[in-house]
This record gives C-alpha cells, sequence and structure tokens, in this order.
C-alpha cells in the first residue's frame, strides 16, 4: 500500500472500511497511471442518502487542473465504481488537451483572485426579512483562470459543473459560459 499517501478516502456519517479504502486507493491510482505519471491529490468522500451510498471523486491532477466525477447507488463499491468511471471517461475525452495544456503551462497561470458568494433564495425564506440585504449562506475565494474558450469548456466538464467564469485568452474580456436546460452551452461574452 505504498504511494498512496496523496489519496483521501474518508466518509460523511458513514464509516469507511479498510477494504473499501484499499479498493478505492488502489483504482484511484490505476485510473490516474493511465493517463498521468503522478497527480497532486485525490480526496474520495462517501456518504450516505436515505437508501443510496454518494461517492463524490475529485482528484487534483496539475496546479489549475481539477477533475471531479460523482455517482449513487445502493452500495459504497457501486457508486465507487460509477463515480471512477465518470472521471475516466473525462481523463481519456480530454487527455490530449490536458497535456497540450501542461506544457504550454510552464510560464505561471494568468489569473485573477475573486471572491463567490452564495446567496440564500428570497423565495425560500420563510420570514419577511428586508429583501435588499440578501442573506449570505456562504463565502470563498475564487481564481478566474485566463483561458480559450475550448479550454474553458474543457474545464467546465472535468469540473462536472454547471457554469465557469473565466477571462477569455483572445478578447481579454470576462466571459461565462454555462448549460442550458436544453443541454446546450450558452456563452456570455460583453462586447465591452
Amino acid at each position: 500500500m505504498t504511494g498512496y499517501n496523496n489519496i483521501s478516502v474518508s466518509g460523511k456519517q458513514t464509516k469507511v472500511g479498510r477494504s473499501l479504502t484499499n479498493y478505492v486507493k488502489e483504482a484511484v491510482s490505476n485510473t490516474q497511471k493511465k493517463y498521468f505519471e503522478s497527480f497532486i491529490s485525490a480526496n474520495i468522500l462517501f456518504s450516505k442518502d436515505t437508501y443510496n451510498f454518494r461517492c463524490e471523486i475529485s482528484i487534483h491532477v496539475d496546479g489549475s487542473i481539477f477533475v471531479h466525477g460523482n455517482a449513487i447507488s445502493n452500495d459504497a463499491y457501486g457508486a465507487f465504481n460509477v463515480a471512477n468511471e465518470k472521471i475516466k471517461k473525462r481523463l481519456r475525452r480530454y487527455h490530449r488537451k490536458l497535456t497540450d495544456l501542461r506544457t504550454k503551462n510552464k510560464k505561471p497561470l494568468k489569473y485573477l483572485e475573486a471572491s463567490q458568494y452564495i446567496i440564500q433564495n428570497p423565495e425560500k425564506k420563510s420570514s419577511n426579512n428586508d429583501l435588499a440585504e440578501p442573506v449570505i449562506i456562504a463565502e470563498s475565494e475564487d481564481i478566474i483562470k485566463t483561458v480559450s474558450v475550448s479550454e474553458a469548456m474543457m474545464l467546465m466538464n472535468l469540473n462536472d459543473q454547471n457554469a465557469i467564469f473565466f477571462k477569455n485568452i483572445q478578447s481579454k474580456r470576462l466571459n461565462i459560459l454555462y448549460r442550458r436546460p436544453d443541454g446546450n452551452i450558452g456563452w456570455v461574452d460583453p462586447k465591452k
């Protein structure tokens, strides 16, 4: 079991046994070895829904490249296997672009720092507080990357996000890519 120090397996309101931990560490290691020589870290979190297990996998491949996947199944092994297959599929699909991005970005990646806020939905409020001052539920720091539109779409898919905010490398303007309800991708590029 040597060489698995950068793989973290944990449970949220559920106990993760030694057998599952060893299985997960070996499978994640095999998944990443197929496409990359090394990776920075991998975090696997198991949690219990009402009747199912949820597995969330986050792999930090390189300085600015993260791959996320999650799945739900009636057992922990099944949830992990489905989530791991999603990770494999994303890595396989974007392997060439990722290796190009890694070699191209030997110089420091340009980025902007920004604050990210999660605001409580006013329609879900039960009390009649002042709607001019929304309640901030969570606040975190985020990085706005300077990338092309295709790289932003790749990063959005790798991170399993519904939207990504980025600085367009060609126009030098802030842009947004988002997943539309019809399944297509929307792109907001302000003119000035």
